[in-house]
């Protein structure tokens, strides 16, 4: 069999996705064009549905203020109605109308913002039940707020004139899309307006943190807890650093971090106050695995052959380069180590995987317990958690294990 481990598949015929356009409901547009930005801004106030770049993912995005908008994301996406909507506004003073908090976290609320916005950052607070439905907040009480670092999203929020709710713009439980293409692949029949403003910079979604009082608000020294629901594009290193300035200028307030940690749901039916905590999440439409330390000694039961020509192979530093030959598909997320380039190629490359015609399954590098081989010389390790988080709802935690000769293997859970 000819091997196909280019990065040939990494684009498409654009042709062909054009003719398709002519008869979808969808339509993609560029965001170079002022009056296509305008148009957008009229979409969104008449009820419709726009998809938008961001420095993290594509948003699919519809009026906040707009109950039956939100709803149309909902069907469009097929997402559950416990997964909430996060709010993109255009400045840090547009939050204040749709959060009912008291001073104190509004404080801190505000000092984030003056950190990391605009950025990949949501806060979740208490919501204004006056203006925000509870079909946004999945009838929590808690709305995500946030403002992109993207000039085509502040110019189409700034341009609609309100809030957009918007989660990433992609079928429920698919890979999240990082270009206009990706978009239109999964929502073409759903009438949506796409902005296309070229592939995303970050590529992964943002770090979702909850603020909220660990103790009675009304005592002398208040302790607000930021409970990070969701790992993304602001660290936790750098949210440490912020509460350790903190610390320094304020003695009254105490602040602390916490990270939720194998917090997986798997039942829909589950009230959420952040997106993205489904154990399946950001999967290909093909059977993947994160590849285990250890092999196979002959002694396992169940076990299975593999077709290793059939597979597709994502790599990590080029821990498995010796598999580039054998594999339908070779790609490496960062062959020099770096968490940030691979957070920026994962979605685009988790789609390539699924377009091979002869792929059967998805094998992925285990980024969950990085050998010390893998781990070596890498750059920029305070994302890996975050990178690690979107490989195993890829998987839906589930790994393999395979024999020396990668011919048999036997399915395994990370959970």
């Amino acid at each position: 069999m000819e091997n196909t481990n280019t990065l040939q598949e990494e684009t498409q015929d654009n042709s062909v996705v054009s003719n398709e356009h002519e008869a979808s409901k969808s339509q993609i547009v560029l965001a170079t064009d002022d009056m296509n930005i305008q148009k957008a801004g009229e979409i969104i106030r008449n009820g419709g549905l726009v998809s938008f770049p961001t420095e993290t993912v594509y948003g699919l995005g519809a009026n906040a203020f707009d109950k039956d908008a939100a709803i149309s994301i909902f069907t469009a996406k097929e997402r559950p109605m416990t997964d909430p909507l996060i709010c993109h506004i255009y400045q840090k003073e547009d939050a204040t109308e749709l959060m009912d908090e008291d001073d104190q976290v509004k404080e801190i609320f505000g000092l984030l913002a003056d950190r990391f916005w605009p950025g990949p950052l949501t806060m979740v607070v208490k919501a204004n039940k006056e203006v925000i439905s509870p079909v946004i907040t999945a009838d929590t009480g808690y709305v995500g707020i946030r403002c992109p670092n993207h000039p085509v999203a502040l110019s189409f929020i700034k341009e609609a004139g309100r809030p957009i709710a918007a989660p990433s713009a992609n079928k429920f439980g698919h890979v999240s899309p990082t270009k206009a293409e990706h978009v239109y692949k999964d929502l073409k029949d759903n009438n949506v307006y796409i902005i296309d403003g070229g592939s995303c910079n970050y590529g992964i979604e943002s770090t979702v943190v909850k603020i909220y009082h660990e103790e009675d608000s009304t005592s002398e020294n208040p302790h607000i807890k930021l409970l990070i629901l969701r790992r993304g594009g602001v660290c936790e290193t750098e949210l440490n650093a912020f509460i350790s300035e903190f610390k320094t200028s304020n003695k009254t307030m105490k602040i602390t971090t916490e990270c939720v940690e194998k917090k997986h749901f798997t039942e829909e039916s589950h009230k959420m106050e952040a997106p993205g905590q489904f154990l399946r999440h950001y999967a290909p439409d093909l059977p993947s695995y994160m590849l285990a330390g250890q092999r196979l000694d002959g002694s396992e039961e169940s076990q299975l052959p593999l077709e290793i020509s059939k597979c597709v192979f994502l790599d990590f530093n080029k821990e498995n380069i010796d598999l580039k030959s054998k594999v339908l598909l070779y790609l490496d997320l960062s062959e020099h180590g770096d968490y940030i380039e691979a957070i920026s190629r994962v979605y685009d490359y988790l789609r390539i995987s699924e377009t091979q015609k002869e792929g059967e399954m998805v094998i992925i590098a285990d980024l969950m317990n990085p050998s010390s081989t893998l781990d070596e010389g890498s750059s920029h390790k305070e994302h890996s958690s975050a990178l690690a988080d979107r490989l195993f709802r890829a998987v839906s935690g589930n790994s393999i294990i395979v024999n020396e000769d990668f011919t048999q293997f036997v399915k395994s859970s990370t959970t």
